[in-house]
């Protein structure tokens, strides 16, 4: 892939302070004053005052705090770059909350949340403006990435929709998520160990001939993927649990993330319908809108990706082993111009790209490019972490202590991975039935 000039100079990842909830505060108060704010009337002069603040703040935070460090010292753990990869997402969060932090301030109208719809309902019903309803709407704005109940987000959330899975769903989908996900990361960890240490190297074996060895790097390519859709889904099942089991709020908050991106017969039915839209929002109003304004459909397509694409160049100097926009960056771009691509050929010749033929298209082009993207990620270190972090791993380690027999193999050593520093989910069940085995047999 050709080499791209860089688009920034950033600041010296290593200047970085471990994060602190102290060091923190200011800004997130900030982004919770502006909540409120946006949801009041007559609040633009107060909005358009405090966003240089939170700007300024943003920047602060997301290029003067190590997210990872500040684990370390939560933690009590020794060395924490296997803990590198929370400062890619952390980076990233930052910089999305100063985005929407800076749509908020030229909002024209304030937010308005509505009442949950009642069975039969159509027409949504906006929540009074009490002082309790303000407070806990600004909590909700906060983590409310897609506008579900509010006025922002698409009216197909304001339309009834169906069933929402059962919690007992939801739990099933969450251990077969972290499960998917645990087997594809220690898959490439196994059979290319290099990458599984914190200086990174590349995925392509220089020992094997180029076709195996590009064979080789498509398939920890899809590994990769694998795991950024299981780790992303999981995630938001663990929320979704949360959210509806201890703060009691209707199912219809939690509607699916995603769609099976796997079966995608287009790169538009891909990134637009079927890979989480966690971010959609704010790809529209700071990408395809202004691309759209300039150049009409191509330019909000390629806006759309551009903005996608700087948010995950900048997550990468988060690693703290600087950053590069060929593998960063360019790979979202160039699923724009595959978007592009369809476009031109739904215009010429009046089909839309679907069917066998465009699902082999999509996989194709996604995992062609995509290769070069987890590549730079593995020569930065990225597949050597460790997601299930040092304490849960001891906690475990601890609370099944005195199961195994002297005549029994202890298979622990396995099931931790490497040195007892990360925990496979996919040990879970063969633990446990080990465990209640043994119960049985020496009760």
């Amino acid at each position: 892939m050709l080499a791209l000039p860089d688009l920034f100079t950033f600041p010296d990842p290593a200047l970085r302070q471990p994060f602190t909830g102290a060091a923190f505060l200011p800004f997130y108060s900030s982004y919770y004053a502006m909540a409120v704010l946006v949801i009041l009337p007559h609040t633009f002069i107060l909005r358009f005052s405090l966003l240089p603040f939170i700007l300024w703040q943003a920047w602060r935070c997301a290029f003067g705090l190590n997210f990872s460090a500040g684990l370390v010292l939560y933690l009590g753990v020794k060395n924490g770059e296997r803990l590198n990869h929370w400062n890619f997402a952390y980076v990233i969060g930052v910089i999305v909350m100063a985005l929407r932090s800076t749509e908020w301030a030229f909002a024209r109208k304030p937010f308005r949340r509505y009442e949950p719809l009642a069975e039969g309902q159509s027409t949504p019903v906006e929540r009074p403006l009490t002082i309790p309803n303000i407070i806990l709407d600004a909590f909700d704005l906060l983590s409310n990435q897609r506008g579900i109940r509010w006025s922002w987000g698409p009216k197909s959330f304001l339309r009834t929709r169906p069933p929402p899975p059962s919690l007992a769903a939801v739990v099933l989908k969450l251990l077969l998520k972290l499960t998917v996900f645990d087997i594809a990361h220690y898959i490439v960890q196994l059979n290319r160990p290099s990458v599984d240490t914190p200086a990174g190297d590349t995925l392509f074996d220089p020992l094997l001939d180029p076709l195996p060895r590009a064979a080789l790097g498509t398939f920890f390519t899809l590994c990769g993927a694998i795991v950024v859709y299981t780790t992303v889904d999981a995630m938001y099942h663990a929320a979704t649990l949360v959210g509806r089991v201890l703060l009691r709020q209707p199912a219809a908050d939690w509607p699916a993330l995603s769609a099976r991106p796997w079966t995608a017969t287009s790169i538009v039915d891909f990134w637009g319908f079927r890979w989480h839209q966690f971010f959609r929002h704010v790809f529209v109003a700071f990408g395809a809108r202004p691309g759209g304004a300039l150049l009409g459909q191509p330019g909000a397509l390629l806006g759309a990706f551009g903005v996608s694409a700087v948010l995950h160049y900048v997550g990468v100097w988060g690693l703290g082993r600087g950053t590069e926009f060929s593998s960063a960056g360019a790979f979202f771009v160039l699923m724009g111009v595959g978007a592009v691509l369809e476009r031109v050929w739904q215009h010429t010749t009046g089909t839309r790209v679907r069917g066998f033929w465009g699902w082999a298209w999509t996989m194709s082009w996604t995992l062609f490019w995509g290769t070069f993207m987890i590549e730079g990620w593995a020569r930065r270190g990225m597949i050597a972490c460790d997601f299930f972090m040092p304490g849960v791993s001891n906690w475990i380690s601890h609370h099944h202590r005195g199961l195994f027999l002297p005549n029994i193999p202890n298979p622990m050593p396995f099931l931790l991975g490497h040195a007892g520093a990360r925990y496979n989910i996919m040990g879970i069940v063969i633990l446990e039935w080990h465990s209640r085995w043994i119960r049985e047999e020496y009760a």
